[in-house]
């Protein structure tokens, strides 16, 4: 198959998924009624209509939002085809040489709307594929190796939708990861997400084991300030404490706990340990098994990976 004949090929699935019909989820109608002050579906059809709202523009933009459903429905076409940057002008020409038009399904048998999508959405709409955003050969190899057939899709999805770069040290940890992590586990894909932004954050990071920590560390101490603020407000109240300059710390509890409960799951499945902090300023290492198979984990230190 030719470079144009693949980029038909990519531009036609496209439009059969938005002519199918698009169901926006909860979080995107909390967005719209966040936005827009809950509209009902006549005002959102105005809003669509008027060229000359300056709020329409970011409503469409939001409309045909490729999600990660809709990109699992690519994914394999993607993968397979090897598609490159210069590709994406060739899909675009295809796509904006007819007309699309969309229902949009809202939740809650709220009714549908008929829209169709304007050149300059259907830009932002490819741009936001990633098409020519390749997964390096060493973690696909590991992704087949040791990732549920019916969780491939969406890893690779969600290591498409990468901002940066990985580099090569972040490559052999995320294959340990995906050959140690059991895929069939319920918060793997949960793990993916909080890892991906993780590396993300750690761009000149070499020993990961440590960085993992230290995020630890940090969640914790978040949690150590919230129960010292809950302890303060028992004893006070709430004018007092913020005359004294005391602030309140704008966590959420159960979030900053998760996290460091995803922490521990990784760096026990990666590197056969992790950290349990005491107190903000003392932590004990446990090790409770070694993914390794040989020696004490404390000694797998000098490992290139960590």
């Amino acid at each position: 198959m030719n470079a144009d004949e693949k980029c038909i090929l990519l531009a036609e699935r496209i439009v059969k998924i938005l002519r199918e019909g698009i169901h926006l989820n909860s979080d995107v109608m909390h967005f719209i009624d966040s936005t827009f002050s809950s509209p009902c579906i006549n005002e959102l059809e105005k809003i669509i209509a008027d060229n000359s709202d300056c709020e329409r523009d970011f409503l469409i933009e939001l409309i045909f939002f490729p999600d990660e459903e809709i990109q699992t429905r690519l994914e394999d076409l993607l993968e397979s085809h090897n598609y490159c940057k210069e590709d994406e002008k060739k899909v675009l020409d295809c796509l904006s040489s007819g007309e699309i038009e969309s229902t949009i399904h809202f939740p809650d048998n709220k009714g549908a709307l008929s829209v169709k999508m304007p050149d300059e959405a259907a830009g932002r709409f490819l741009a936001r594929l990633n098409i020519h955003r390749n997964i390096d050969e060493k973690i696909s190899a590991a992704i087949d190796k040791g990732v549920s057939e019916k969780l491939k899709i969406s890893v690779r999805v969600k290591l498409r939708n990468t901002a940066k770069e990985i580099a090569e040290n972040k490559i052999f940890f995320l294959c340990d990861f995906f050959e140690k992590m059991k895929g069939e586990n319920g918060d793997f894909l949960e793990c993916l997400d909080f890892i991906l932004s993780f590396l993300d954050e750690a761009e000149n990071t070499s020993n990961l084991f440590n960085a993992l920590i230290d995020k630890k560390r940090f969640y914790f101490k978040n949690l150590q300030r919230a129960e010292k603020f809950r302890q303060q407000l028992e004893k006070g109240n709430m004018e007092t404490m913020i005359l004294q300059g005391v602030k309140a710390p704008y966590i959420s509890i159960e979030d900053e706990k998760r996290k460091m409960e995803l922490i521990d799951k990784i760096s026990l499945s990666v590197f056969g340990r992790t950290e349990y902090f005491e107190n903000a300023h003392q932590c004990i290492e446990r090790k409770f098994f070694n993914n390794y198979g040989r020696g004490d984990p404390a000694d797998k230190r000098d490992d290139p990976l960590i």
